[in-house]
């Protein structure tokens, strides 16, 4: 028996003496050595948010999807609004039904493990695109600390599993369809249903994210021209072409009258061109003394491209679906994604005044690809100037970290002052579900969060007065008998004027059971629970 251990460990130590001398060798390329660092520091950067905004309240967004997760799970009665897709909600339900019911762990592996799950498909989708390996690694360490996703990567938003499957349906369609390449068990030939499923998977979470799908679609055909355009395939290509046309003024009256399209849909509003400043935005610098470096960078990245489009006229009718010149084609696919966002936004949205970053989340890969692609060619350009190639590993490195602290300092600061707020609609709802039974109806404006916490029927201001006629809410009161109503200074487009100073005007029918407030002193009243008599 001794024997043959001693022959077993004979056998095994040399196996373990060569896997410990390829992880050596892997992390001697500075490359790697890099992604092992740039992915602790994701982890760590992320982990210390999740810890410090575990147990913040819910905002009205969230609430509403995670309200609608309680009901898909038999908790509740509350119905998705009909601009929200039932994705998310649908996949949250699945912690409640299985009975976990700790909003902690609900974060942990609703939130902040699909962040991580972000950050690495960010590496490596890029890196797909491109074989410098530099422009997937800075990428990817701006993902991490992007003010605007770190900030909704802590909240019950649909954004990041959104990018998550985009990322996935533009990771596949590169290695897979375009390199040929296998993904584990998945085959070049089944690549496109994975494209297309992923693509769809987005949409089914995010409504707004099928503004990346004409960019794929057009990237395709472009890829594919010289056979769409032959003689071959040219009859066909014309028939599809006139099927599209007229099936798509044939749905358009029934796509148009839909609450969700109508929600994106303003023809009434001016050409937004505002929108354009989008970038400066993503990059905006809140540190004094550091300018918006990341910002130059997109833009210088962006320019050396269009010149180069420009320039590249017989590259362009030779495109083929082939890895040839993978770095242009890559260039052409990611200002797809950047022109068909914002174009969607420009010229068919066009919000009027303040817009959120979030919605332009789809051009994500576009931004950060030319940012570092800005970067790195000023960077080598410096250092050929100066005859110095270390100085251009030094440039690249400290125009990375500077963009990155400017984005983590906005990104922190942000995160930190937003923490406390709605706590006092938090703490009425919880209130309200200790002092409440299950067939209780209460009335409040916060609507979304009061179903969340209280897990009880909400009605709401507008919904039972018609709009807000006081009139037709007095005589809803005495069908619903409601056992609580709610004033508070939060929601104010929920409640109608008429409706702060109701209790005073009714003090014989409700009398105040709780208040809660906005200063310690308790000055400053933030939200009034009153029970009917």
């Amino acid at each position: 028996m001794e024997t043959e251990e001693k022959e077993i460990k004979n056998e095994t130590t040399p196996i373990l003496e060569k896997r410990k001398d390829k992880i050596k060798n892997w992390l001697k390329n500075p490359y790697n050595l890099t992604l092992i660092i740039i992915l602790i520091a994701a982890f760590a950067i992320r982990f210390y948010y999740f810890w410090l905004t575990q147990n913040q309240p819910l905002w009205w967004d969230e609430a509403e999807y995670m309200s609608a997760a309680k009901n898909y799970a038999g908790l509740v009665d509350y119905k998705l609004g009909g601009i929200r897709s039932p994705g998310f909600p649908l996949l949250m339900s699945a912690f409640f039904i299985i009975g976990l019911t700790s909003e902690p762990l609900i974060r942990f592996f609703g939130l902040f493990i699909p962040s991580i799950i972000l950050i690495l498909l960010t590496y490596f989708m890029i890196s797909e695109m491109y074989s410098d390996r530099k422009i997937a690694l800075i990428s990817t360490a701006i993902m991490i600390v992007l003010w605007e996703n770190l900030f909704y990567s802590n909240r019950f938003h649909t954004e990041n599993f959104a990018l998550i499957f985009e990322f996935l349906a533009i990771f596949i369609f590169f290695r897979s369809y375009f390199k040929k390449k296998n993904i584990w068990i998945l085959k070049p030939k089944y690549s496109l249903f994975f494209v297309i499923l992923f693509s769809l998977l987005s949409v089914f979470f995010r409504p707004g994210n099928l503004i990346f799908i004409p960019a794929i679609i057009l990237f395709f055909l472009i890829l594919n021209q010289s056979a769409i355009l032959g003689r071959k395939y040219r009859i066909i290509t014309l028939g599809i072409v006139i099927i599209l046309i007229v099936s798509f003024f044939m749905i358009w009256p029934k796509i148009s009258n839909h609450p969700i399209f109508q929600n994106y849909y303003q023809p009434q509003n001016p050409i937004c061109i505002h929108c354009l400043t989008v970038f400066n935005g993503f990059y905006e610098s809140l540190v004094p003394w550091l300018p918006p470096i990341l910002f130059y960078a997109f833009i210088l990245g962006l320019i050396l491209f269009l010149l180069e489009f420009f320039i590249s006229y017989e590259r362009i009718k030779k495109i083929n679906n082939t890895q040839e010149d993978l770095g242009f084609k890559s260039d052409i696919f990611n200002f797809l994604v950047i022109l068909f966002v914002l174009s969607f936004f420009v010229f068919f949205m066009k919000p009027i005044g303040v817009y959120e970053f979030r919605w332009f989340f789809p051009l994500l890969p576009g931004m950060l690809v030319f940012t570092s692609k800005g970067a790195i060619v000023f960077s080598e350009y410096a250092g050929s100037f100066l005859n110095n190639k270390k100085i251009s590993i030094i440039l690249i490195i400290l125009i990375s970290i500077l963009g990155i602290y400017a984005q983590y300092y906005h990104a922190d600061s942000r995160i930190k002052n937003k923490i406390p707020s709605y706590q006092q609609v938090k703490g009425s709802g919880l209130w309200l579900k200790e002092n409440s039974n299950s067939e209780d109806i209460i009335i409040s404006a916060s609507q979304t969060q009061h179903t969340y916490y209280s897990e009880r029927k909400i009605e709401n201001f507008h919904d039972n007065g018609i709009k807000g006629n006081e009139t037709l809410f007095n005589e809803n009161l005495k069908k619903l008998k409601p056992k609580y109503i709610v004033i508070s200074a939060f929601e104010p487009g929920f409640t109608p004027q008429w409706a702060y100073d109701w209790p005073q005007r009714h003090n014989d029918s409700v009398e105040p059971v709780k208040a809660y407030f906005f200063d310690e002193q308790q000055k400053q009243v933030a939200l009034v629970i009153y029970r009917f008599k």
